[in-house]
């Protein structure tokens, strides 16, 4: 018995698409485990990693904030004895950092306490805490800003026990004679506020070779870092949490998104005596007690190292977990935790599973049918075959799905079509378009040969991309370097540039060849601008995902080139090769010095004058060459110039001709007057370095204002 095409073709796709559909099922089911495993551990490090940028930011600030409170003293722009002109300075540092909750400076010889103090929802106060002449005891006086020292708001003339040297942040500082941090503690204990936790960094202040004179503290409230936690979204139903580990070998939960359920009321012989952290037993969160007890005994987050996972299970319901301590040594030892149900991930798993099944069964119901039709099918192969080699000629080489057919040399000519459109598109991306079209066109083989031409070169680079490229994983390189390559090209390309060659984190490119460009120096100038607001662009979309974030140096040159094919006759590369090509390259690296963007050099500046706007920067001596040119800064085209944008370039001029005859205070002069519209200009501030080096050590006569960089 024959069987008929048609059973023939349903039956053999059948068998083919069900194996297949069972292979990719089994392999998508082990893929995707992998990658759910993968991914929970990705989920845990960056909410880790978020949180320790966001404790770092709230405790480095403290702890700059204490260096420069103790500068200050030691300086003598301060004394205990101002405290209006303190807390003025105070106050400005409060608004300058709103995260902080107070600011004091306890005093060693008498317990005497100045502060500014905020807290929740209201104005900071001022508070001094001094020794009454009259009884001998501290007395409390706070004061609204603009009211101190005439009109106190509170005055408690019985407040010994809030001498400061009695704290434990005071006491800790005093011991170790550094910059310490003190245990969390209830922060306010103000009546009608809402008790937080927080914590204070102590610095201790000393005179000059002598004693201690008090403690200077930065305090905070650690309840927008339990707010943030809140907020803080770890799978779909996790969240994190924070544990300090203190002096005495406890552990106290000091951040929590639920931060209200952190503290209880301390008593003492049936006594109220104030605020105290939950001890970890006794808290609500029973996740985060089995959590703890699943940590080592013997765990010092001090003498951590990275990132560690765990497993456990509350209430019959399976939990991912991980903890990492701090990674900024000089602060608490505190441990960032995380969890998060497993079902957070593997639910995604399962999902996708159902999917595959039914996609299975809808390619399987597609196969019949598609069986059913092609074999009804034999000239419509054919036919696309005809179109896709006319296509071909005119170099349209899109890629298609591949030509299927039940006749096995129609089949295979399909198949040989589109390995030719693979090697052609290949072919196309190693050489201009353009030349290939005219190679086409002569009807001719490319041969070795160039010709004289004068072009504009341009050559780019990631800034710092080494240490960029050490701190991501290789597939993380690849696709971010890709995408910031691919968007550059596109920028090249659409301004009729043609790119030479990529140079790992670089580009080469040219304008004015295959095809002659008269404008090639504008076309170029422009390519390089749209490059700039691209890298913006990326750089936001970078942002948001925290990626690293590119920054790109571009330099331009324009003169005397041999274009054309280099090489030898077994291999071809279209280029271009010269002296000018080598000053494009060393432009690109000048732009380390000068802290700028994209430098061009003064041929390109006056091939496009007419078009675009740049500012002088120097005349220098690249390594390599004799002659000195004249570099610009490229800031724009003359269409999209900004109000001010001409008096700038002015005073760089002046500022230029004035270093140029060794009018060394009028340079200064300009070059300030240039920080003053860009106060981050780096070009202006080395030119003022520079112009005070030699106000203060004057070159010889032979000098001739052309700088010569040690370095390409």
């Amino acid at each position: 018995m024959k069987l008929t095409l048609r059973v023939t073709l349903l039956t053999i796709m059948l068998i083919l698409i069900g194996f297949t559909v069972t292979g990719l099922g089994l392999s998508s089911y082990w893929n995707d485990s992998s990658a759910a495993d993968d991914l929970s551990t990705q989920i845990l490090e960056q909410t880790s990693l978020r949180i320790d940028c966001q404790i770092n930011e709230l405790l480095l600030t403290a702890n700059r904030q204490g260096d420069l409170n103790r500068r200050l003293f030691e300086t003598g722009q301060f004394t205990s004895s101002d405290f209006a002109k303190l807390a003025s300075f105070w106050l400005e540092q409060m608004r300058v950092h709103p995260k902080l909750t107070r600011l004091s400076l306890g005093l060693e010889a008498d317990g005497e306490w100045y502060y500014v103090s905020r807290l929740p929802g209201q104005e900071p106060v001022l508070g001094e805490l001094r020794r009454s002449p009259r009884t001998g005891k501290l007395e409390l006086r706070n004061y609204r800003p603009g009211e101190y020292p005439q009109k106190p708001f509170l005055i408690d003339a019985e407040c010994d026990l809030e001498d400061p040297r009695a704290r434990q942040w005071y006491s800790a500082a005093r011991t170790a004679r550094k910059q310490s941090w003190s245990e969390t503690y209830a922060l306010f204990g103000a009546p009608g506020i809402s008790d937080a936790p927080g914590v204070t960094c102590a610095t201790p202040l000393y005179q000059a070779g002598g004693p201690l004179i008090g403690v200077l503290t930065a305090s905070y409230s650690l309840d927008e870092l339990c707010q943030f936690l809140s907020k803080l979204q770890v799978g779909r139903n996790g969240y994190a949490f924070v544990v300090e580990f203190r002096a005495d070998g406890s552990r106290r939960v000091i951040a929590h998104p639920q931060g209200q359920s952190l503290l209880r009321t301390s008593r003492e012989n049936g006594k109220v005596t104030g605020q105290e952290l939950v001890p970890p037993a006794e808290l609500a969160d029973e996740r985060v007690q089995t959590f703890l007890n699943q940590l080592p005994p013997s765990l010092d987050p001090a003498t951590m190292n990275g990132i560690r996972r765990i497993r456990f299970t509350q209430k019959g319901r399976s939990y991912l977990g991980a903890y990492d301590c701090l990674s900024t040594r000089e602060t608490p030892d505190w441990l960032i935790c995380t969890i998060m149900p497993e079902t957070d991930v593997f639910e995604r798993v399962n999902r996708h599973h159902r999917i595959y099944l039914f996609a299975g069964l809808c390619v399987l119901a597609a196969a019949v049918l598609v069986s059913l039709y092609v074999s009804a099918q034999v000239a419509g192969p054919l036919e696309i075959l005809a179109r896709e080699t006319a296509a071909i000629g005119r170099l349209e080489m899109n890629a298609r799905p591949r030509i299927r057919s039940v006749v096995h040399e129609v089949d295979r000519l399909g198949i040989a079509m589109e390995e030719m459109k693979t090697g052609l598109r290949s072919f196309q991306k190693y050489v201009p378009a353009d030349l290939v079209r005219s190679l086409l066109a002569a009807g001719r083989e490319a041969r070795l040969g160039g010709e004289l031409r004068t072009m504009t070169i341009y050559f780019c680079d990631i800034a710092n991309f080494t240490s960029i490229s050490e701190a991501l994983a290789p597939e993380q390189l690849v696709e971010q370097l890709g995408e910031y390559l691919s968007t550059l090209s596109s920028q090249i390309l659409g301004t009729g540039g043609t790119v030479d060659k990529y140079l790992g984190d670089g580009i080469m490119a040219f304008w004015g060849a295959p095809a002659w460009n008269p404008q090639h120096a504008l076309a170029a100038c422009t390519a390089a601008l749209r490059c700039r607001d691209q890298m913006k662009e990326l750089r936001r979309s970078w942002k948001a995902k925290h990626q690293p974030l590119f920054a790109v140096r571009m330099g331009l040159h324009s003169g005397q080139v041999v274009v054309g094919n280099i090489g030898s006759e077994a291999r071809l590369n279209y280029t271009v090769i010269g002296d000018a090509v080598n000053l494009a390259s060393r432009l690109e690296g000048l732009n380390r010095l000068y802290d700028t963007e994209i430098m061009i050099s003064e041929s390109t500046y006056r091939e496009a004058k007419p078009a675009i706007v740049a500012r002088p920067l120097d005349w220098v001596s690249v390594k390599g060459k004799t002659e000195a040119v004249c570099v610009y800064e490229l800031l724009g085209l003359k269409r999209d110039v900004t109000p001010g944008i001409d008096e700038l370039i002015d005073r760089s001029t002046l500022a230029l001709n004035h270093y140029r005859k060794m009018d060394w205070v009028r340079a200064i002069a300009l070059f300030e007057e240039v920080l003053k519209m860009r106060p981050a200009d780096g070009a202006a501030q080395q030119m003022v370095a520079r112009c005070r080096k030699y106000l203060e050590d004057p070159p010889g006569n032979d000098w001739d204002g052309i700088h010569r960089p040690a370095s390409k």
